[in-house]
């Protein structure tokens, strides 16, 4: 993350201090000589305790977002600057502070606000702590004031700075979770599904996956929803999604779009009337993808072949005048390659993605490899057959080309030929 033209104010401590000190007297409508607050100041200076001049200026940020907007950047860097020289045991506590206002209190100051996090960003170690937090309120401010869009464009980092920062597995789990619930509120809806499922893989075997659980209600119920989502054997292999097993409608739900088709979709729905709704699903939205999936399924059983209108209308439970819209759907969905034979009524699949990838997809493969290979080895034989038959033909073309010799008799200039 990064912005540009970050200045900070130089000078002694004391000195920027002071300064510092003036302006929020000035913001709290203080004597312009001695208020409270530069007094305050001034003695702290004087006894050299440094530290509780950093902790009561730490406090006061609250004061500063009545700064002017253009005024605002100016002090706020000067604050961060002072804080530089607090100790390694209180630095992180004081930015703490000195961020919470920023955070908590709203105005029409987000942009000035962003900068200010970014410039503080900037400022701290690559490898240091105090960035997660700086994020997670960048996070927060662009979130609440429809600025995500700014930050769109850094997110796929996130997961070198985590490595970085080198922060707690809890402290990454609230990461993700934390910037899908953002996503979310900001209407990436992918995005943010992404995220879930970062936080989800946090999990091991050995965790206490039942913190995970409304979590993992959630990734599944997204992964249905959600129509550029057609793939959920990912989603299936995560440990937290394990919890769900207890939730045996959803769980068994999840398996039907895993690797089921629409008739046990239908079925699924006939045994848990009410399931789909419950879960804040769609019954329709389910049908059309069911559909895909299934015209997949059928497309990856018969690749290199034909499959008829009539087989896929039977399978898609819809009109022989509806399959040519279903197979561009599929098409569109990068799920298969395919051409379509309007006359007759039939598609070619050239490709079709596997949804699963289980035994029987590596059996099929070691077939198709197999056959391969034979035609490779017919085609070789072909190509050997050939050259043995051309040799003969060849040799007695040399042969009838060496008989015939030129004499130069050397009489009246005259050429003969004779047979040798």
């Amino acid at each position: 993350m990064s912005y540009v033209n970050t200045v900070f104010t130089e000078g002694p401590l004391e000195a920027q201090a002071l300064e510092f000190a003036s302006y929020v007297s000035k913001l709290k409508g203080e004597p312009e000589e001695k208020g409270p607050f530069i007094t305050e100041t001034e003695n702290l200076l004087k006894e050299k305790n440094f530290e509780q001049v950093l902790q009561t200026f730490a406090s006061s940020t609250l004061i500063l977002l009545e700064a002017p907007e253009k005024e605002f950047e100016a002090i706020y860097n000067l604050l961060i600057a002072i804080l530089k020289s607090a100790s390694p045991e209180t630095h992180p506590i004081l930015i703490k502070s000195s961020i919470k206002a920023l955070v908590e209190v709203q105005n029409d100051k987000a942009i000035p606000k962003l900068k200010v996090l970014q410039n503080l960003y900037n400022t701290l170690e690559y490898n240091s702590t105090l960035r997660y937090d700086v994020f997670l309120a960048i996070l927060d401010i662009a979130t609440k004031n429809d600025e995500i869009d700014t930050l769109l464009p850094q997110l796929h980092r996130l997961d070198t700075w985590v490595k970085e920062w080198a922060i707690s597995t809890d402290q990454v789990r609230e990461l993700y979770l934390t910037v899908s619930d953002k996503l979310k509120e900001a209407g990436e809806l992918k995005r943010s599904h992404d995220f879930l499922l970062k936080h989800l893989a946090t999990y091991s075997a050995s965790d206490d996956l039942s913190a995970a659980k409304t979590a993992a209600i959630r990734a599944v119920t997204e992964a249905i929803q959600l129509p550029e989502i057609l793939s959920f054997e990912d989603l299936l292999e995560l440990h937290a999604i394990q919890c769900l097993k207890s939730e045996e409608k959803l769980f068994d739900l999840l398996k039907v779009f895993l690797s089921g088709n629409l008739r046990e979709y239908q079925d699924y729905v006939a045994v848990n009337p009410g399931a789909v709704e419950k879960f804040g699903l769609s019954n329709e939205d389910n049908i059309r993808k069911i559909r895909l999936l299934t015209l997949a399924s059928l497309a990856s059983e018969n690749v290199s072949r034909e499959i008829s209108y009539e087989t896929i209308a039977k399978a898609l439970e819809i009109q022989e005048s509806e399959v040519e819209m279903w197979t561009i759907d599929v098409i569109r969905a990068n799920l298969i390659e395919a051409k379509i034979n309007q006359v007759k009524k039939k598609i070619l699949v050239n490709r079709s993605t596997y949804r699963t990838f289980t035994t029987a997809q590596w059996q099929q493969l070691s077939s198709k490899l197999d056959s391969w290979k034979q035609s490779l080895t017919d085609i070789l034989q072909v190509i050997a057959n050939a050259k043995l038959i051309a040799q003969p033909s060849n040799l007695n073309s040399n042969n009838a080309a060496s008989s015939a010799v030129v004499v130069v008799d050397g009489v009246n200039g005259q050429e003969e030929a004779s047979g040798s």
